[in-house]
């Protein structure tokens, strides 16, 4: 018999403190909805899995361990059955140093401990439980966001009706993953999604969840206020809510629409799929070490010639300077995690940074599973963009060189083939779904 729990706890941090997502420092200044560390446990026989899911642009590795540590010792269960996810909302908590160099190890205490605590209350309130998982598909509300444009060069966000715009430089991935947990009488204890979208549509300086906060609204409207939405990120480096093909709409609430239209497929799917009483579940980990990317002679004579000229701002000097601050940087490795759960016929592929959407729709279509869902920003053990290999030769806004993402060539597509190795080897014990 399965056993479920579901719980979210309030991180909403001081006013004055940064948020980070965008090339200028934001100091926050109003809270339009609050931000929240939402968990789910998992229990199938002896094997308890926790997934942590944390409004904010991405989990430090630190934290991120002391959250698994924390909850590892108030419940044993294991770090690598731990999944310690970001919502990547660009209007989030201080989880990085600010651009005017302020720090906020207190409030990130604080984040971590109230996540590790989430799981404990979710761990604590396990209840006998059935669950559901399927798919269904959302159109119209995410978009590719790197364009080849007429003259053979590729550009990131060429904006709105751009006439020099030829084509999409890549593809995007529609599917919404649905797994819900149920009591046995049938009242929802919650509902886990993934979607593939930038979570990036709200801007300005007031604390938000993003569209995964309306979503949450909604299906609280429709299924009970105890229940709980937690939301992971699909693989969308690359993607995002701007429809390059049509004149800027008016003034709207982009967050709140999108909410709607997951929230309207999440009930669909949910009403839809079948419950289980029984899943057998299981987790594995495994480590890719990657070369740290340092500054071309190339890059660092480019940035000097942006510096050297006052006229230029904006994020092309903050991409400038970065490059020099990486200049002065060592080389050195950094070991990235990846990790693999299954619930049943389920897989959910956990990989660190913002992957690029073609390197989720390969680990899809190579998963031995009946339905996998691919999530991203996961463990912290990287930030910053994933890109496919070919990406860092076509150029873009993605792959530009920072202190915080240093990722070098071919790290996706070794992700990609290390979490698909995961997924071959939990096939070893077959997935089962008994009513």
């Amino acid at each position: 018999m399965l056993q479920c729990g579901m719980a979210e706890l309030d991180i909403t941090p001081p006013l004055g403190s940064s948020i980070p997502g965008y090339t200028e420092e934001r100091k926050s200044n109003g809270i339009r909805d609050p931000l929240y560390a939402k968990a789910a446990v998992i229990q199938s026989g002896d094997t308890v899995l926790a997934l942590v899911a944390i409004d904010a642009l991405f989990v430090p590795e630190r934290e991120a361990n002391r959250i698994r540590a924390r909850v590892e010792a108030f419940t044993g269960i294991p770090a690598a059955r731990t999944a310690v996810f970001a919502t990547h909302t660009h209007t989030g908590a201080p989880v990085r140093t600010g651009l005017d160099g302020s720090r906020h190890d207190d409030y990130l205490a604080y984040m971590a401990d109230r996540a590790a605590d989430a799981v404990l209350i979710a761990y604590n309130g396990r209840e006998p439980a059935r669950i559901g998982w399927g798919a269904g598909h959302v159109q119209d509300v995410s978009f590719q966001r790197r364009y080849w444009m007429k003259d053979g060069t590729l550009r990131t966000n060429p904006g709105y009706m751009n006439p020099d715009i030829d084509r999409p430089a890549g593809p995007i991935d529609p599917e919404l993953s649905v797994l819900s947990l149920d009591r046995l009488d049938g009242s929802p204890i919650g509902v886990v999604s993934c979607f593939a979208c930038h979570t990036d549509t709200v801007g300005g300086k007031v604390y938000s969840g993003d569209y995964p906060a309306h979503l949450s609204a909604e299906l609280k409207e429709e299924l009970g206020g105890q229940a709980v939405s937690l939301f992971l990120l699909g693989t969308c480096g690359d993607i995002n809510h701007v429809d390059t093909s049509r004149p800027k709409m008016a003034a709207r609430n982009i967050a709140r629409d999108i909410g709607r239209r997951l929230a309207e497929e999440v009930l669909r799917v949910r009403t839809e799929t079948a419950a289980a009483t029984e899943a057998e579940a299981d987790a594995l980990n495994d480590f890719i070490t990657m070369e740290l990317r340092t500054a071309s002679a190339e890059e660092i004579e480019r940035a000097r010639s942006v510096l050297a000229d006052s006229r230029i701002t904006g994020a092309e000097r903050f991409f400038a300077e970065q490059v020099m601050k990486v200049s002065e940087l060592p080389g050195g490795t950094a070991r990235l995690e990846v990790q693999a759960l299954r619930i049943g016929g389920l897989a959910l592929a956990c990989l660190p940074g913002e992957i690029f959407v073609e390197l989720g729709l390969a680990v899809k279509a190579a998963s031995p599973f009946p339905h996998t869902l691919v999530g991203t920003l996961c463990n912290g053990s990287i930030y910053g963009y994933v890109c496919t290999r070919a990406a860092y030769d076509q150029g873009g806004y993605e792959p530009r060189l920072k202190v915080f993402s240093r990722i070098s060539p071919g790290t996706g597509e070794r992700l990609a083939e290390c979490v698909s190795g995961l997924l071959a080897r939990l096939t070893d014990k077959r997935p089962s779904l008994r009513p």
